[in-house]
């Protein structure tokens, strides 16, 4: 078995670090807010974040450096947002599908 360890790039490591913080923020928040944090509760910010993340990890190709680090720019801004005492959760929109 080899045991090396993974070699991350720096954008590879500043995408991790930046999921981390998020996690952490957002857990915070979910206990601040009285939300139970499960699996199950679409409602969390934890939930969301994932789910978010997830997302942009299967849409956007690795080798698009310029798209992730605008990601990551974008991403530090929400991270502020969500460290925000005022902060109560995201709203989001859904578009209703054309009939």
């Amino acid at each position: 078995m080899n045991a090396t360890p993974i070699r991350h790039s720096g954008l590879q490591k500043a995408v991790l670090s930046l999921y981390r913080s998020f996690i952490r923020a957002s857990n915070k928040k979910d206990r601040d807010n009285g939300s139970i944090s499960n699996d199950n509760s679409s409602s969390s910010v934890s939930n969301y974040i994932k789910s978010q993340f997830r997302l942009k990890a299967t849409t956007i190709q690795k080798r698009d450096i310029n798209k992730i680090e605008s990601l990551l720019v974008k991403g530090k801004r929400q991270l502020e947002q969500i460290q925000d005492p005022e902060f109560s959760g995201f709203a989001v929109f859904t578009p209703k599908p054309k009939q």
